[in-house]
């Protein structure tokens, strides 16, 4: 188990390490991370979800029960944390929507997916992909609503009705990169449509770059400042590690899903916080400190509560 938790993490911690030596060493500004989140969330991260989905076999996406425990664990963490961020920690919108998206979305491919494939073997694949499609379809269109609907900078900010603010924000967050072209890619896959290998390997060249960036971009922020032990930390990994699994494992057992279906919906719940979604603070340049520090501090920390979880699921 220690061989297998070194062989997921490594990987993270040295590619975050030469991120913020770059900004150690005077190669490379902190503000650069700004420019590397915009070409994760506008390039790499969309054509990682693509390729991912378009490869997913059809069936497999409409195992029903699978797909409902993992909606009901993702989502259901997601507003949770969106509750107790709009009335007990009184955030804006567009606030609640980061730490939200922070708590609730799981570093499925970087961190889940290497345990996963050791622990379970191939089939270990079925819910990061699953997984992977729900974040694309439900939670990060959410997400980039609300952020908009929290826009103060929103040409329809105190303007109009709330549903034709709603609307208005829907059909932009429609047009994100990172929200059409994934759906493009389940689309597909249910439709049976191939790309040519040629396009393929070169899509899949592009989004392979998305765990890297994200990383080094990671890095590099946390260059200058600690990370910081707050309440907010503490919720949000709470949430994320401890409360996430929790309410997959209870989903799961509700759905009567086998042995091997519940180890991967609980590993992926126990899984830290996605680099992605600090990509996501940096990128609206909101509560970006408290981001950054939960997902360093929870990824530290995912190596003992995911170790737990392997023990117990095992």
């Amino acid at each position: 188990m220690p061989t297998l938790l070194l062989s997921s993490l490594f990987p993270l911690v040295f590619v975050m390490v030469l991120g913020w030596l770059s900004g150690k060493l005077g190669y490379m500004k902190r503000d650069d991370a700004t420019v590397l989140a915009t070409v994760v969330i506008r390039f790499a991260l969309p054509l990682h979800l693509f390729i991912g989905a378009l490869h997913t076999d059809p069936s497999k996406i409409q195992n029903l029960s699978f797909m409902a425990v993992l909606v009901i664990g993702l989502m259901g963490s997601y507003l949770l944390t969106l509750c107790i961020s709009r009335f007990l920690f009184r955030h804006d919108i567009k606030t609640s929507a980061i730490q939200s998206l922070v708590c609730a979305f799981p570093d499925m491919a970087y961190f889940g997916a290497p345990v996963l494939a050791v622990l379970i073997g191939p089939e270990g694949f079925l819910g990061v992909l699953v997984g992977n499609l729900i974040t694309s379809v439900l939670m990060i269109p959410l997400t980039i609503v609300l952020i908009r609907m929290g826009d103060k900078d929103s040409e329809l900010t105190g303007q109009g009705s709330l549903g034709k603010m709603i609307l208005t924000n829907l059909f932009k967050t429609v047009r994100n990169p990172i929200v059409w072209i994934p759906v493009l890619g389940v689309i597909m896959s249910l439709a049976g449509i191939k790309i040519p290998e040629l396009l393929s390997s070169s899509v899949e060249m592009m989004g392979k770059t998305a765990g890297g960036i994200s990383l080094f971009a990671l890095g590099l922020l946390f260059f200058g400042e600690r990370p910081t032990l707050n309440i907010h930390t503490f919720t949000n990994i709470g949430m994320k590690n401890l409360i996430q699994p929790a309410i997959m494992a209870a989903a799961g057992i509700a759905f009567g899903l086998s042995h091997t279906l519940m180890q991967q919906v609980v590993i992926i719940g126990a899984t830290p916080s996605a680099i992605a979604a600090g990509m996501f603070a940096v990128r609206s340049d909101t509560y970006v400190e408290s981001a950054s520090s939960s997902i360093l501090i929870g990824t530290a920390l995912g190596i003992v509560t995911e170790g737990i979880v392997i023990f117990m699921m095992s």
